[in-house]
């Protein structure tokens, strides 16, 4: 998805650049940015269950070391700390990526409609 964003965000530059500023190119453009909404709130959605497991995780472990009862036979649960943890992060970089594009791709819808001047 990041590959097909950053894509038509070129081809969204190259034709505010040529002043494609027809009915149907906004039709289109407005068609597409759905279509990248549905793909942020999808992963927003993720995201947060990620996280939420992270934390759940992470208190397990916590209380787990603050009892004073942590030994090596807890590893598996170590180890699914820190996965989730590098899974969440990983998400959270993806879904900010895609935030601020769409970010982009609304003022693009501006530029094209005529209510901003610049992309």
């Amino acid at each position: 998805m990041k590959k097909a964003m950053e894509e038509y965000e070129k081809f969204v530059r190259r034709e505010i650049k040529d002043y494609n500023r027809s009915e149907e190119f906004l039709h289109y453009h407005e068609e597409m940015v759905r279509c990248f909404q549905h793909e942020r709130l999808i992963h927003l959605i993720i995201t947060l269950f990620f996280v939420a497991l992270t934390l759940v995780f992470l208190g397990m472990t916590g209380f787990l070391i603050g009892s004073g009862k942590a030994t090596w036979e807890a590893w598996p649960l170590y180890l699914a700390t820190l996965l989730l943890t590098i899974l969440s992060v990983a998400y959270v970089k993806y879904y900010h990526y895609l935030e601020n594009h769409l970010q982009k791709l609304y003022k693009a819808t501006g530029v094209i409609s005529g209510f901003e001047k610049r992309f």
